[in-house]
């Protein structure tokens, strides 16, 4: 870690038996402008977010990342990240929505998904614990959800599922596959009449190796978006066929993408 300050607090999460550690990283501008409320970001996957050595897999440098955005006017967000479990399929069972999982993808899928569960615990539990021992903005509109790959399901479908808590969303690599086209349209067609009302999003995709997987996917997601009336100001989808599935090319591009859901923030 290069910027800003980071707090660690382990966490009990009422689906899960071993406490979990729930990380907090502060932007430099926090002390420096002390009256001043900042925007929050809730990740999934919070040993990836800004430290190297808590992962196997590397980091996405949003430390400097956010530095060097923060250079050109774009406001900067406190993350907040909640670490994954060990077991893998734990981990797909918490950031997966409930529904039924397609056969094909059940052996590596979630078999008992609760990602309900996983939001409704960001949104009432940690939320409130960040706002009170924060300066946080604790408005929807200042207030996201983000993800890659298994994260990146959980931000998109928890935008959706608590669009009264969350106003924006990060989606890396959702894996659309998981699910029948129709769970998507019903999870879609609720956002009712206008979906400007919702806020921002923000979707990459990749193409290479098993991100090939991923691709078709998030391209329907973003053309079922854009027919439903999210315009280029609310809705940026960021395609390069050329990346595979992994925290670098996710960290890439997530510079383009914060900068469209933080540009029209104040503090």
């Amino acid at each position: 870690m290069a910027y800003g300050d980071y707090y660690e607090l382990p966490v009990q999460l009422p689906f899960a038996e071993e406490k979990r550690m729930l990380r907090v990283w502060l932007p430099p501008e926090y002390k420096q402008n002390k009256n001043a409320n900042f925007p929050v970001i809730y990740f999934a996957d919070g040993q990836n977010l800004v430290d190297n050595e808590l992962t196997a897999y590397g980091d996405w440098h949003l430390d400097r990342i956010i530095h060097d955005l923060s250079k050109e006017g774009v406001v900067a967000p406190i993350l907040v990240g909640l670490d994954c479990p060990k077991d893998p399929m734990q981990r797909s069972n918490e950031l997966n929505p409930p529904y039924e999982v397609q056969r094909s993808v059940r052996v590596s899928g979630p078999d008992n998904p609760i990602g309900d569960q996983y939001v409704d615990f960001m949104a009432d539990e940690i939320k409130p614990l960040i706002d009170k021992t924060f300066r946080t903005n604790p408005t929807k509109e200042y207030t996201g959800l983000a993800g890659s790959s298994m994260g990146g399901i959980m931000s998109f479908y928890g935008y959706f599922y608590r669009k009264d808590t969350f106003g924006f969303a990060l989606s890396f690599s959702i894996p659309v596959f998981f699910y029948k086209k129709s769970d998507w349209v019903l999870l879609l067609d609720s956002l009712g009449d206008d979906p400007k009302t919702l806020g921002k999003i923000a979707i990459f995709v990749g193409g290479q190796g098993f991100e090939k997987k991923f691709t078709k996917g998030n391209i329907w997601i973003a053309k079922r978006l854009r027919s439903l009336g999210f315009g280029e100001d609310q809705l940026k989808f960021i395609i390069n066929t050329k990346l595979p599935h992994n925290e670098e090319s996710w960290a890439a591009n997530c510079p383009e993408a914060l900068r469209f859901l933080l540009k029209d923030m104040k503090i």
